[in-house]
């Protein structure tokens, strides 16, 4: 029967190494090393001297019994022991670096070649990260590096620091505006911007990591894409960097791609804070957003082997930290959990709780991104991506659960067995756990609605006769008081018919003398009667003429938009033309989403916290005075509104609708109720109308379960209706 080739009788083994692999001598932890690089594959191993002194030996001719011995001979004491040795052999024809004679026969290289093709099938094939290399950067970075490597040095760093501070006081200065405006990026018609700002920032990082390899001397040899969720997003190979000499070297080309998504969201918060509501500002702020938020959630957390965990490993000086926070956990679930007698495991850095608390929040992590991606590839791709989502689950979760089970329950191949009632007791008990946690556990909440800041008692000026605006004497804001002129109409047929009034007056005036001269009593009486009426018609006249001159009824202040685009428009009779804020104490509206109307409506007459966005920024105690217990998708108020830079979608009531530029024309995308808060005199008269604000306070939503659940079942429902409005 042929043996396997990695099985060898050790001390007659003769081992060659591949002699395509460079040694770079390192310093590590205050000790010298040895960097193995795998050019070939782009894989990097770091060795301690006794362990570089026996590879050095294995040339295919030197026994390995010979190795240990001269290394022995060289080494002393710091020499390996024969375990170590055998550890040593079997690393390394496992990692593909050296080979036996049996190895390096034509079925063991066909073997050998299946097996990497096979693992390299397997990876593209992976449904939600699928990574795909496309050509050689080297050529194109050297030309970067050589005209703009000199954005990494030191004084740019300088300069660099200096704009990030500066913007980071802006974003300060601001944040109320800031935060404010999220709900406007965060719309679906900003979501394909948002997202190719996103993807072109990426490009920008990445070739930020190349060019800073290639300034230390490194090599980029693949650039390609990687499918997060189907999301196309770049990549460059930049696992040369391992080799540098200095870790603070390999530190910096990690957070390459960062320094410059966080300068280039630096000049964006600049543009946005001193930029005028439009489309560069709401282009910078997604340029901001992507690249600072993102940034430090995925790019620098180093819970991820991306960047911030390159960063990590090599400042502690534990390059395989994930590694070992995974072997942690094998362990510990198969000590404690499958009543394995499992030895913990050493590593050669030490620090076991780094090692035990990364693997605990890596595991947490790990969980919920696996969900978050899920859930995005269902949301992304309607039914395509529940297939995506679907298999997600299947890779993450249920896989594992099955071979958990199969080990519990069918056993290992090993004489180690998991104990069945060990393991049955602690599955009990902790869904147990669950249960308890989920069912009884209450879920306090803190429960927000977004508001505005209004005028108490509201007066509507109207037009009493149609007419066209000829001119309008306020402004938006003004102070008037009863009796004032608003602007004034012209009515050309009334006009008219005034002058044609007057005619007829004067004729039948006329008539009526001559017949009370003629002595026509008859014919007189029903001429007087006629004129009579005339003037009756005449007055009516009158009053409307005067009517076109619209004067205030209220002394107050004009709450209107644009008032000199009025100016042509014709209105009918009883048209508004705007609107008079009374000048006592001012209220808060506030719009509550379905799912927290009984907990409002349990707080009515109760006080709320109000916090005020903007000038007059602060927070204070008011009272609930009242819900209106029927929801309307009317906007109480046009700053809600999210094309006003307010926090709530709105849709046009009617899409076929002229008016698209009309206030009225709008209606909320979702029905809300109204609440409004009564505020002290002292906080309404020292606040304007319009202002942003949130209500708030504290309550218990229910239970965790209760909560999740009603999460789960909105969700599903949103995508349902985000469906059946696709298909129409």
């Amino acid at each position: 029967m042929q043996t396997h080739h990695t099985t060898f009788e050790l001390s007659s083994c003769k081992l060659r190494l591949r002699e395509d692999l460079s040694f770079h001598l390192q310093e590590y932890q205050g000790a010298k090393c040895y960097l193995v690089e795998d050019e070939v594959n782009s894989k990097y191993y770091r060795v301690g001297l006794p362990e570089y002194q026996l590879i050095s030996l294995l040339d295919g001719s030197t026994t390995m019994g010979q190795a240990i011995a001269e290394t022995a001979a060289k080494m002393g004491d710091q020499a390996l022991t024969e375990q170590e040795a055998v550890s040593i052999c079997k690393w390394l024809v496992d990692s593909g670096l050296a080979s036996t004679a049996a190895s390096r026969t034509s079925g063991r290289l066909h073997e050998s070649f299946e097996e990497l093709n096979k693992r390299k099938q397997m990876a593209k094939l992976n449904p939600v990260t699928p990574k795909f290399s496309l050509f050689n950067p080297d050529p194109f970075l050297e030309v970067l590096n050589k005209y703009f490597g000199w954005l990494f040095s030191a004084p740019l760093f300088a300069v660099w620091l200096a704009v990030v501070l500066f913007a980071s006081y802006q974003v300060y200065s601001n944040w109320d505006q800031l935060w404010s405006s999220h709900v406007t990026v965060f719309s679906p018609g900003n979501w394909i911007w948002l997202g190719l700002t996103w993807l072109v920032l990426k490009v920008f990082h990445e070739i930020a990591h190349g060019v800073a390899c290639k300034r230390f001397s490194g090599d980029v040899r693949q650039a390609g894409i990687v499918l997060i969720v189907m999301i196309p997003l770049p990549f460059v190979d930049v696992t040369s960097s391992w080799r540098f000499p200095s870790k603070w070297h390999r530190i910096f080309v990690a957070a390459a791609g960062m320094y410059v998504e966080i300068f280039l969201a630096a000049l964006a918060a600049i543009v946005w804070c001193w930029c005028d509501i439009g489309v560069t500002k709401t282009q910078a702020y997604n340029v901001m957003l992507a690249g600072s938020l993102t940034t430090v959630l995925f790019n620098a957390n180093p819970l991820m082997r991306f960047d911030g965990y390159y960063m990590l490993t090599d400042w502690l000086e534990m390059p395989n930290l994930g590694t070992h926070g995974q072997q942690w956990s094998k362990w510990l679930g198969r000590k404690y959990y499958l009543g394995l007698d499992a030895k913990k495991p050493s590593w050669p850095e030490g620090r076991g709780f780094i090692v035990g608390a990364y693997a605990v929040l890596a595991l947490i992590w790990r969980v919920v991104i696996c969900v978050g991606l899920a859930l995005a590839a269902e949301s992304l791709f309607f039914g395509a991506g529940i297939v995506l989502a679907t298999i997600a689950i299947a890779l993450w979760v249920i896989w594992p659960i099955c071979k958990l089970l199969k080990m519990v329950f069918v056993g290992e191949k090993t004489e180690e067995q998991p104990s069945k009632i060990r393991f049955g007791l602690l599955t009990t008990g902790l869904t147990a756990a669950a249960y308890v946690f989920l069912v009884y556990v209450p879920w306090h909440a803190q429960i927000t609605a977004p508001a505005i800041v209004d005028f108490h008692e509201k007066v509507e000026v109207r037009s009493v006769v149609s007419g066209f605006v000829k001119e309008v004497l306020v402004r938006p804001d003004d102070e008037v008081v009863a009796g004032q002129l608003l602007a004034r109409l012209e009515n050309q047929e009334l006009s008219l018919e005034l002058q044609k009034l007057e005619y007829q007056i004067a004729s039948s005036e006329v008539r009526s003398s001559q017949l009370r001269e003629q002595e026509e009593m008859a014919a007189f009486d029903a001429e007087l009667g006629n004129l009579y009426a005339l003037k009756e018609q005449y007055q009516e006249r009158l009053e409307q003429r005067d009517a076109l001159s619209i004067v205030a009824t209220d002394s107050g202040l004009v709450l209107a938009d644009d008032l000199e685009s009025l100016v042509g428009v014709f209105l009918s009779a009883g048209d508004k033309l705007l609107t008079i804020g009374s000048k006592g104490p001012k209220e808060v509206l506030a719009l509550i989403d379905q799912r927290d109307l009984e907990l409002f409506r349990d707080h009515e007459s109760a006080d709320v916290n109000v916090h005020i966005w903007g000038e007059g920024v602060g927070s204070f105690q008011a009272k609930l005075e009242r819900v209106v217990p029927r929801a309307k998708t009317q906007l109480p108020h046009p700053a809600f509104s999210s094309t006003n830079g307010g926090p709530l979608p709105v849709r046009y009531a009617n899409p076929n609708e002229q008016q698209q530029d009309s206030d009225t024309a709008l209606e909320l995308v979702k029905p809300r109720f109204l609440a409004n808060i009564q505020l002290a005199k002292h906080d309404g008269t020292r606040l304007r109308s319009g202002q942003a604000a949130q209500v708030s306070f504290r309550a218990t939503r229910g239970s965790v379960w209760d909560v999740l659940s009603e999460t789960v079942v909105d969700w599903f429902r949103a995508q349902r209706a985000m469906v059946q409005q696709a298909s129409f």
